[in-house]
């Protein structure tokens, strides 16, 4: 005997209901589950920051305001990108922490302080007797760690460039990373030598002024890294995509910072002067955000293949 049902019975009449499917839901399990472990980590810090920030602990904030569009923008770049960096590097090439350890290295320096730096300072900042000391020494730290960081990955990056790189690749090398470094070591003159600002109280002003100059550290670590970069523009072992997007973001990067050095004296500096928010968002978060997105690309990747790069055919948790 078979089973049958009357006329006109539907999954609905006998109690049953379809499962609600929310759009791409699907796809997203697949590409979380298809992450290495470690890429999954820095993935899940990116959403504990946003939910940090939004929820306003450790005195952190978004800054989103409906008055300011822009904002919708610096208020995740670069500073989500960064922390996501480690993930993008392993994600494309899952060996990574074999093949390339210095870029791994110095991409999870870069990440964990700028996950850490602010809610860090957050902290201390209310600690007696002296909330500014506290704060200004987890600034420094963050400053060299981020330093190292940075130096970290051009030693990472540079084994992989050509043993002969083209003049035209070696001439802006040196125009960008000259260009980083002149800016940084003008701010630093700047503070040496410029007005102080007063911040209520001689010992904040002092520590403000070597947590300005300390910034300098970091700065050239990254002219280095930038020099690095764009040597190996054109490298035909890892993807054209990778390495022009890199070098075009620290090409902004450089031409931002001499223009946001030098600019003010030609131009000035309004509220509602438009050419200098978009060069600061040209020159900022977009350009920072470009080059973090080319290891992602492959810019530590010169292994020819992109065949394992998101391992889709792991088996789903039921």
């Amino acid at each position: 005997m078979t089973d049958t049902k009357p006329a006109g019975t539907t999954a609905e009449g006998l109690g049953v209901v379809d499962p609600m499917r929310i759009p791409g839901a699907a796809a997203a399990r697949r590409a979380w589950f298809g992450l290495q472990s470690l890429a999954r980590v820095f993935v899940a810090l990116v959403v504990v920051d946003i939910l940090v920030r939004v929820m306003g602990l450790f005195g952190m904030s978004l800054f989103l305001s409906l008055a300011q569009p822009l904002s919708w923008v610096s208020a995740f770049l670069p500073h989500d990108a960064l922390i996501l960096l480690p993930a993008l590097v392993i994600t494309r090439r899952p060996d990574a922490i074999e093949a390339t350890p210095n870029v791994m290295r110095g991409a999870i320096a870069v990440s964990l302080v700028e996950l850490l730096n602010a809610p860090a300072r957050g902290l201390v900042s209310g600690t007696p007797p002296d909330p500014v000391v506290a704060a200004t020494i987890v600034s420094l730290v963050a400053i060299v760690v981020t330093a190292g960081g940075w130096y970290w990955l051009a030693l990472g990056l540079r084994p992989l460039n050509p043993l002969r790189p083209a003049e035209s690749s070696a001439g802006l090398a040196n125009l960008v990373a000259g260009a980083l470094a002149a800016t940084a070591l003008l701010n630093l003159l700047m503070t040496l030598f410029g007005p102080a600002p007063d911040v209520g109280d001689p010992t904040w002003t002092a520590l403000f002024q070597v947590n300005s100059a300390m910034l300098v550290v970091q700065s050239l670590a990254f002219a280095y890294l930038a020099r690095v970069v764009v040597v190996g523009t054109g490298d035909t072992t890892r993807p054209a995509a990778a390495t022009n997007l890199a070098t075009g973001s620290l090409v902004l990067l450089a031409i931002g910072g001499v223009l946001l050095a030098i600019g003010p004296m030609l131009i000035p500096v309004t509220g509602d002067n438009a050419i200098w928010v978009v060069i600061a968002l040209l020159t900022g978060p977009i350009a920072m955000t470009g080059f973090v997105a080319s290891f992602g690309l492959g810019l530590a990747d010169a292994s020819g293949t992109i065949d394992h790069a998101v391992q889709t055919e792991q088996p789903m948790p039921a």
